[in-house]
């Protein structure tokens, strides 16, 4: 239990730190892709309001001129508004019929701000109208390369990735350590409790009995001076001793259990059979207002101990007759390639998801149960059952609508 709840915690805070340390990352990794393209538009800017003029001094020359170098920061291309080119300066050859085919045929007066990838480059591109006293006379391509930063911000998004993965993986093992140190403390106390309660149950026991055999002695020999009250009062005395007795019995195999003491006699059973025999016992003393059924698959067998099964069987039908005040139980058995699968529905009460979690713990009993008569062990008891024959059992349920119990015992 302790294990599994180390596990859990160190899940628990494995997952929430890496998703407290992704939103970070994502957050810092976008903003500075954001600062990063604000710096760049700004620089974009400042060019195109440097090179505005060059359409005044170029639009009405008889040859258009487009430079080429190739170790130019900024790239501009000049049209007038009716897309005819006026003038340019380009640094890389052929980038220039590739913008006029994407954005060319757009309206002058359009203002854009655009990523473009052509043949393995990055660029960013700004198109802004070029007026002349609020009228629109061209307009203006400036662009410059991003694809060093383009790579940088792709390695560094794997970094960031990478670091994330390695990072929880680290506060993952971490929290398990501390984790573990911190259920020591919790574990002790536990154990303590699981002893005194064993050592309780074993001491109450002999007393226990002396005092059932003096109420026997009592009653037989001394039966003709006791007035009828006291002899109600040593069969009221008897029935408290045998509740009392039940519970140590049931404390006593859940201590062995914890302890992994506990004897079982496992042999091959005809668990068809078994069913069977119970269903019969249970139809018999079924209240009246509660529809008993079975589906039970025949000639199916199990290594395990026949009374524990029976027992487990008690328990839960008890279990459902307690809750159900009226409507149908159901005792169902049937085996698939890997496990035996026996299953007890009712359409009782039922319980919330909050409780669900809960049903199987020692002396647990939800606010409509505590109305019921009952001590609160018998689901530990089927479960601790179970256990020792390395199955599971869990439970599902809907208020006002039933509970099923499923047992699944591997073949």
């Amino acid at each position: 239990m302790f294990q599994k709840t180390r596990k859990k915690l160190s899940y628990l805070y494995a997952t929430l730190y890496f998703l407290l340390f992704s939103l970070f990352v994502i957050v810092l990794y976008f903003s500075l892709i954001k600062l990063m393209e604000n710096q760049q538009i700004n620089e974009l800017e400042d060019f195109y309001v440097k090179q505005e003029h060059d359409f005044f001094e170029h639009v009405n020359a008889n040859t258009k001129t487009l430079n080429y170098n190739p170790n130019r920061n900024f790239f501009y291309y000049i049209y007038t508004k009716d897309h005819k080119f006026v003038h340019g300066d380009e640094s890389y050859k052929g980038l220039k019929k590739q913008i006029e085919k994407e954005f060319g045929n757009r309206n002058p007066s359009e203002e854009l701000i655009q990523h473009y990838e052509w043949q393995e480059e990055h660029f960013l591109l700004l198109k802004k109208p070029i007026l002349n006293d609020d009228t629109i006379v061209g307009y203006i391509f400036v662009g410059k390369s991003v694809t060093s930063q383009h790579h940088f911000f792709q390695n560094a998004k794997y970094l960031l990735i990478l670091l994330t993965c390695i990072s929880t993986i680290l506060i993952g093992l971490l929290s398990y350590y501390m984790a573990g140190k911190a259920m020591i403390p919790i574990q002790w106390s536990f154990d303590k409790q699981k002893k005194f309660v064993s050592d309780a149950s074993h001491e109450l026991r002999t007393p226990l009995s002396i005092f059932y055999s003096s109420l026997e002695i009592l009653e037989i020999e001394e039966a003709k001076q006791l007035s009828p009250f006291g002899k109600e009062l040593i069969v009221d005395l008897k029935d408290e001793a045998e509740i009392m007795k039940e519970l140590i019995e049931k404390l006593l195999f859940l201590a062995r259990h914890d302890q992994q003491q506990a004897s079982i006699h496992k042999e091959i059973i005809s668990l068809s059979t078994l069913l069977n025999k119970v269903s019969s016992k249970f139809q018999k003393i079924m209240p009246p207002d509660i529809q008993f059924s079975t589906e039970i698959q025949e000639n199916i067998e199990l290594l395990g101990d026949a009374s524990k099964i029976q027992e487990l069987l008690y328990i839960l039908l008890e279990n459902a007759i307690r809750y159900t005040n009226s409507g149908k139980i159901t005792l169902t058995l049937l085996k698939n390639q890997s496990f035996v699968k026996i299953i007890v529905a009712d359409s009782g009460i039922g319980m919330t998801e909050q409780e669900l979690p809960l049903v199987f713990e020692r002396f647990y009993r939800s606010d409509s149960a505590r109305q019921r008569n009952g001590t609160g062990l018998g689901l530990a008891i089927a479960k601790a059952i179970v256990e020792q024959h390395d199955g599971k059992i869990y439970a599902t349920s809907k208020v006002g609508k039933g509970t099923t119990f499923h047992i699944e015992f591997p073949i």
